[in-house]
């Protein structure tokens, strides 16, 4: 039996390979297929995520927070129910939005309540984005940490606060810093940080449709989601979840008003470790692999940038990491990828 700690994605997930990805899986997975009825089921007043998914083509509705959130969350979902019976589940987190989706996965909400939650955090942007997210690459080529980018986005974010601006760091990504803050702060720090390409990105960049999660600014989203969500059915989680502090919310001891207060209030406005989330599950429960459910690949790169800076298992740069995917026993499991998805279902 292999031990495997699962991997929820946040905002971005979904992007325009994944079209289709949803009802393609429901159509081949009778269990697949009964969560993205459940969930459309839930989504009312608003395009299901079935219909969204069945589009023509890709187009700025499917990158709304309105709709981002929920096709998120259903295709994580539809994976988390497919995995192999024989699987010893250890842990489970998330990336920002993918908390959400960790909370269900893990038990300690609801399917429906966990998409309701997720799904109206989407739609608070809807009417209008607040400030916003910059990503910049604080590794190497070979996905070492460097030192001197982590320098240069100090730096920068300690001039823009001398300027009086609202800014802060969102999330920590692996071998990424996303920074967010007002809209000046976010013009300020694409001025200021250092220009860098890598392959066909050049960084830093603005992450379109994102509100500056994870930081102040988002008090009064978090206030409106505490007043909305206060009658969640909130229990202990099934399974070992671990936050965006590196805490590990564990089966049938974790307070329900803990994780009621750390989901919508703490992670709301203040930042999210994901990289300190991983090393937590690598150290305290030494999977042997790490699965990362869909949609998407997002956190591929992110992860192995963690696998990197912690050493594990002799990994030390990005040719360590290839060449062990590459092997019998690859170390990180993608549903996007054939051949990785092969070994959990």
């Amino acid at each position: 039996m292999k031990r495997v700690a699962l991997l929820c994605p946040g905002r971005g997930a979904y992007a325009r390979t994944e079209l289709g990805s949803l009802t393609r899986k429901a159509a081949s997975d009778a269990r697949a297929q009964s969560v993205l009825q459940r969930l459309d089921s839930a989504r009312k007043g608003a395009a299901s995520v079935g219909a969204l998914d069945s589009s023509e083509r890709f187009s700025s509705q499917h990158l709304a927070g309105e709709n981002a959130a929920a096709l998120i969350f259903s295709g994580t979902l539809m994976d988390a129910v497919t995995l192999r019976s024989d699987l010893e589940l250890v842990a489970v987190g998330g990336n920002s939005m993918g908390f959400y989706s960790a909370l269900a996965v893990s038990g300690a909400l609801g399917l429906e309540q966990g998409f309701l939650l997720a799904d109206a955090m989407g739609t608070y942007q809807r009417d209008g984005v607040v400030g916003g997210q910059v990503i910049v690459p604080v590794c190497d080529d070979e996905w070492r940490a460097d030192a001197a980018a982590v320098a240069a986005v100090d730096a920068a974010l300690l001039q823009v606060q001398r300027e009086g601006l609202q800014v802060a760091h969102s999330i920590h990504l692996g071998g990424h810093a996303v920074l967010a803050g007002d809209d000046a702060a976010v013009k300020r720090l694409l001025q200021l940080l250092p220009k860098r390409r890598i392959g066909e990105r050049e960084y830093p960049f603005q992450l379109l449709g994102h509100s500056a999660f994870h930081t102040p600014l988002m008090m009064p989203t978090s206030t409106k989601a505490q007043a909305r969500f206060e009658g969640l059915s909130w229990s202990a989680p099934r399974l070992p979840l671990v936050d965006g502090r590196g805490c590990v919310f564990m089966p049938r001891t974790a307070c329900p008003q803990e994780l009621w207060r750390y989901t919508l209030g703490t992670q709301v406005t203040d930042t999210f470790d994901f990289t300190l989330a991983v090393r937590v599950i690598l150290r305290e429960f030494a999977p042997d692999a790490l699965v990362l459910l869909g949609p998407g690949d997002s956190l591929g790169s992110p992860v192995a940038q963690v696998l990197i800076q912690e050493g594990w298992q002799g990994l030390h740069c990005r040719s360590d990491f290839i060449k062990r995917q590459q092997s019998a026993e690859p170390i990180v499991l993608s549903f996007a990828r054939d051949e990785q998805r092969a070994f959990v279902v």
